[in-house]
């Protein structure tokens, strides 16, 4: 397999992202843990490639990991310019329909109970997820 080659494209994932955002129709936030400042996040910093559609994926990784113990292969890198440090660059395994499904179950989980999506709970998923995933053998994540 290409390692550069990207099996689903980022660019239709965070379009499909924005028009789930777009669907659900709640604002989102961010909460500053150490002053309990909320801030929003606009719909399209959530859908760019070097805002928090990393974390997305990546939490959407640790769902379909959990259910099927693969992964997609994503190509995640640090960006010291990127909204949380990093920047997603490919998906190499997976599809774009499971991809979403994921996705969505993710948007329904945040959505459940409050007026506003919180995004600090996709961010704790992300610091749980990379440490487990980082431990996942290669060929695993490749799987579909």
């Amino acid at each position: 397999m290409n390692i550069s080659a990207s099996i689903v494209r980022v660019d239709d994932v965070a379009h499909g992202v924005l028009t789930l955002l777009s669907e659900i129709e709640r604002p989102a936030i961010v909460v500053d843990r150490a002053t309990g400042q909320e801030a929003s996040v606009s719909h399209e910093e959530i859908a760019r490639a070097d805002g928090y559609l990393p974390v997305i994926v990546v939490a959407a990784e640790a769902l379909w990991f959990d259910l099927t113990g693969t992964g997609f292969a994503l190509d995640v890198r640090e960006n010291a310019e990127a909204t949380l440090g990093y920047s997603l660059h490919g998906i190499r395994a997976g599809s774009w329909s499971v991809l979403m499904l994921c996705i969505i179950d993710l948007f329904e989980t945040l959505a459940l109970n409050e007026e506003t999506l919180r995004l600090n709970d996709l961010v704790e998923l992300w610091g749980n997820a990379r440490s487990r995933l980082q431990t996942v053998p290669i060929p695993l994540q490749e799987a579909s």
